[in-house]
């Protein structure tokens, strides 16, 4: 997906009169990412702002229901990865994804437990185990559809943020 020519957009079914019919909702970019995907907080809902992301892969979905809670995760989890070895959202595949991801993470970053720690502190957020993380992760992820859905200005829709792996394709976890 060319950045520049297609840039995300969510559209909401929930808000509309006609169920049939998608209306863009108010969006607000609020950070981007090295690989050139986008955070973006939605519409207030019920007192809380959604935050969606969408790749440049053209992957996206909604990440968590307020930004309080999307930082939690991105803190404590590597949520893209748990997410893109999920089995197709499987909380159960999650939970395994996220045990190998977090040995790697320590492995190779030994620090960062406390780097995260401090984040976490300067932001006034909690540290929360990466058990609930992911059980909030899959339960933003599966509202995607049909309540969020990532498209971009051609209505080409991104895919969904669940990936079909349980593992990686080639050794597996090691």
């Amino acid at each position: 997906m060319d950045s520049e020519a297609s840039r995300p957009v969510i559209q909401s079914r929930r808000s509309t009169p006609n169920p049939g019919v998608r209306a863009l909702a108010p969006l607000e970019v609020i950070a981007g990412e090295f690989a050139g995907g986008a955070y973006f907080l939605c519409a207030e809902q019920n007192g809380r702002r959604p935050v969606v992301f969408a790749s440049s892969e053209g992957e996206g979905g909604l990440l968590a229901d307020d930004l309080a809670g999307a930082l939690e995760i991105m803190i404590g989890l590597e949520w893209q990865d748990c997410l893109s070895f999920s089995g197709g959202g499987d909380v159960e595949v999650m939970q395994v994804s996220a045990q190998h991801l977090e040995r790697s993470r320590t492995k190779y970053n030994p620090g960062i437990d406390n780097e995260a720690a401090q984040v976490a502190a300067a932001l006034s957020l909690r540290i929360v185990p990466a058990t609930d993380l992911v059980i909030r992760l899959q339960a933003a992820a599966s509202k995607t559809e049909p309540d969020y859905v990532v498209t971009d200005d051609d209505g080409q829709v991104f895919d969904p943020p669940f990936g079909e792996y349980a593992e990686p394709r080639h050794g597996g976890w090691r």
